[in-house]
């Protein structure tokens, strides 16, 4: 449903919108886009705001029989150019994404790069066993020309329900769905109905590409020590997160809120919040501090006599209706 204020911006969305198919068909034409040295698949949405990128490039990155690689931009890092993530690496030299990917699996190469064709070419220089390069956020990359394109749309906020910023979230319209390799339904209700899942196949008929669905799991939380931590725990929520809601919600089915922090995506801790949060774990009876992994990588500072406080989950795609095969299918067959 439109608001006044969301009407009245519909011109300035058509303009965004409109600005954003002229950029694609610009490089669409005269052989401006450029395949890369290496197999790509490029991940990606048309809103803005969190639909579950990271840990399908993860999960795609578990996934592939040869050699791989995930390169990202590396979004608010303060370095410039092509370097290699390293574990436990400074924030401001990876960003959080590529850092929280490196950290959870240390054998994954992790990459970053603004220029994705340069990035990929230094991989294939400098890393001759690796076969493939997952793409982190490159759906709107445009020169670079990915073998494969996975757009993923949130379950409760999908882009056929959606329209271009700035009066809603788009990037592009709609139809840029029809580039994609596969449309992924992502962070669906595990006990979704097949009944439900055809209705949504139906609407998105028209782009002629396969349609999968996934439900996103929180594991067990754990610390940075291997602790796990048990349901019903006093907790504190610390989230910044495109939808830090959702989050908050998973953890009050599961354990004890007392308390909850949110803050913006991609948020930079400071000694500030840290102090916030102790004060209110002290207040607490020394509650727990559950977060993400995602915002765990932004806490490198986080005091270390308190280390033993903070706890963070993950989160893993579980493809429903048995189409993790098929998918997988889509975008390795050329091996």
């Amino acid at each position: 449903m439109l608001t006044f204020l969301r009407f009245l911006l519909l011109p300035a969305g058509f303009l965004y919108a409109t600005g954003a198919w002229l950029r694609r068909q610009y490089f669409q034409q005269g052989g401006r886009r450029k395949k890369g040295s290496l197999y790509s698949i490029a991940i990606g949405n048309l809103a803005a705001g969190g639909s579950g990128k990271t840990p399908m490039a993860m999960f795609l990155a578990r996934h592939a029989e040869n050699k791989t690689a995930v390169l990202s931009r590396g979004y608010k890092r303060k370095t410039r150019g092509f370097r290699e993530v390293q574990v436990h690496d400074n924030i401001q030299y990876s960003g959080d994404e590529p850092l929280e990917m490196k950290n959870a699996a240390p054998e994954l190469p992790v990459f970053v790069c603004e220029n994705r064709l340069q990035g990929i070419f230094r991989i294939h220089q400098e890393y001759p066993e690796i076969k493939t390069v997952i793409l982190d956020d490159a759906f709107q990359h445009l020169p670079l020309l990915a073998d494969k394109y996975v757009l993923l749309t949130d379950y409760q906020k999908p882009f056929w329900r959606d329209i271009p910023m700035p009066a809603g979230r788009l990037r592009e319209f709609p139809c840029t769905a029809a580039v994609a390799d596969a449309i992924v339904v992502t962070k669906c209700p595990v006990e979704m109905q097949v009944q439900t899942a055809e209705k949504i196949i139906h609407k998105l008929a028209k782009y002629k590409k396969p349609v999968f669905f996934c439900h996103y799991e929180n594991a067990v939380p754990i610390s940075n020590e291997g602790l796990q931590l048990s349901l019903n725990t006093d907790v504190i929520v610390v989230s910044g997160l495109a939808d830090n809601k959702v989050f908050q919600d998973w953890a009050g089915k599961h354990y004890k809120v007392v308390a909850s922090f949110g803050y913006p995506d991609h948020h930079s801790f400071s000694n500030k919040d840290f102090e916030d949060w102790i004060m209110e774990s002290d207040k607490q009876g020394k509650a727990v501090i559950l977060t993400t992994r995602k915002d765990f990588a932004r806490m490198q500072a986080f005091p270390e006599g308190y280390n033993k406080r903070l706890f963070f989950t993950f989160t893993t795609p579980k493809f429903l209706f048995q189409g993790e095969d098929a998918f997988l299918r889509i975008l390795f067959n050329h091996f």
